[in-house]
C-alpha cells in the first residue's frame, strides 16, 4: 500500500520508477562516512565551481559574450540582444544548448514564437518542442 505520508513508500516509488538508482543506507552518521571514503578511494576530489556550471544557463550567457568579440558594433549588438537572451532562458525547456538552437535558427524572437508545432519539434526535440508550442499558445487567465 503506498501512502504520501510515508518515506518507505516514497523510496520504493522513487527506485521503480528510476530502476538505475542506487541507494546507499546506513544506521549512524560515521558509517555513512565510512561508506563515502570507501566510494572516494580511487577517484579525484570533486570540483565544486565546475559541478555548479554543468547546467547553469550563466554558462551560456557568459561563453557567449566572450565569443562576440570587444568592438564597439559588437557589444551594442550585444546589449540589443541581452533581453532576448534573457527572455529565451526564461521559456520553459529551454536551456543553454536550446537556447543556442534558437538563437541560430530566429532572427529574433517573434520569428521564435511564431513558429510552428512541427517546427519547434524538429529543432528543439519532441517533448521540449511542445513543452514550448504549448507555453507560447497557452491562455492567459483573466487577471
Amino acid at each position: 500500500d503506498i501512502r504520501s505520508d510515508s518515506i518507505s513508500s516514497k523510496l520504493c516509488l522513487l527506485v521503480m520508477h528510476f530502476p538505475q538508482l542506487r541507494l546507499l543506507w546506513s544506521r549512524e552518521p560515521h558509517e555513512t562516512l565510512r561508506l563515502f571514503k570507501a566510494l572516494k578511494q580511487n577517484h579525484e576530489e570533486v570540483n565544486v565551481s565546475k559541478a555548479v556550471e554543468v547546467g547553469s544557463n550563466d554558462e551560456f550567457v557568459g561563453s557567449s559574450l566572450e565569443t562576440l568579440g570587444t568592438n564597439d558594433e559588437v557589444l551594442e549588438e550585444n546589449e540589443r540582444n541581452d533581453t532576448a537572451r534573457d527572455m529565451l532562458l526564461r521559456i520553459p525547456g529551454i536551456n543553454a544548448n536550446n537556447a543556442r538552437k534558437v538563437m541560430a535558427a530566429c532572427d529574433n524572437m517573434a520569428e521564435f514564437v511564431e513558429m510552428t508545432r512541427e517546427d519547434l519539434k524538429e529543432l528543439l526535440g519532441p517533448i521540449t518542442g511542445q513543452k514550448v508550442f504549448t507555453f507560447f499558445r497557452k491562455q492567459l487567465a483573466s487577471l
